[in-house]
């Protein structure tokens, strides 16, 4: 894996942590000054993180995490919509 795409996936790992470290905020209800006041400091945490276990490390995680999603079953086709039916209009008083 070349190092852009290293460092591409690398940052979007991070930000969909922070993403879904914001939505579970959001669904409990917690605040969003503590919600603001949290996120940097999970980001730079996940630096650390990022960079303790190194870039060779973090290319076999990826490769791993694509074959798993390579090898997961993929359904078919989604069904066609049902069209519901034409209401017929209601017979006009006279």
């Amino acid at each position: 894996m070349s190092q852009l795409k290293t460092s591409h996936a690398d940052a979007a790992i991070k930000g969909a942590a922070l993403g879904i470290l914001t939505f579970a905020a959001a669904k409990y209800n917690i605040s969003t000054e503590v919600v603001a006041l949290a996120l940097p400091f999970v980001a730079t945490a996940l630096s650390v993180v990022s960079t303790k276990i190194g870039p060779e490390n973090t290319t076999l995680l990826l490769k791993v995490a694509e074959k798993a999603v390579a090898a997961a079953p993929v359904k078919a086709e989604a069904p066609a919509p049902v069209k519901a039916a034409a209401k017929k209009a209601a017979p006009k008083k006279k």
